[in-house]
């Protein structure tokens, strides 16, 4: 009976110790050392289909002038014959994401670019703006 006793309280214990996390070890601290669940990381933040998003728009509208890997070039067009930019050149590297929407808002008309305006919303050409930062460049 007392072997019962015994058993049973160390279940307890480890069930007790079990749903609380698993002890300090696995607890955070903060910097009054009072623990703390940790801060969300800057990858669990993001929305996980922003980068399928991304692709697919860029897939929909963007690859019959810049091509799958982003390297763009001299494409016909409509009959017309334009030279779409190489986003993996260290010029478009360095092109801040907001130039990027605005090509996207305003195409580049003497270049043969058209406006996306009507047809991607904003978060879409963010998402998009993220799959050349993150699959292309």
């Amino acid at each position: 009976m007392r072997l019962l006793k015994i058993s049973l309280c160390i279940v307890a214990a480890f069930l007790f110790i079990a749903a609380c996390g698993g002890g300090a070890e696995n607890a955070a601290v903060n910097d009054a050392g009072n623990e703390s669940t940790p801060a969300p990381t800057a990858e669990a933040t993001k929305s996980p289909d922003e980068l399928a998003i991304g692709k697919s728009k860029y897939q929909e509208y963007c690859v019959k002038c810049h091509k799958e890997d982003g390297t763009g070039g001299e494409v016909e067009i409509e009959g017309r014959k334009i030279n779409a930019e190489d986003f993996t050149t260290e010029k478009m590297k360095g092109e801040p994401d907001e130039e990027y929407i605005e090509y996207m808002v305003k195409g580049i008309p003497d270049e043969g670019m058209p406006s996306f305006k009507d047809e991607l919303s904003e978060e879409e050409m963010k998402a998009v703006v993220k799959y050349i930062r993150e699959e292309i460049q």
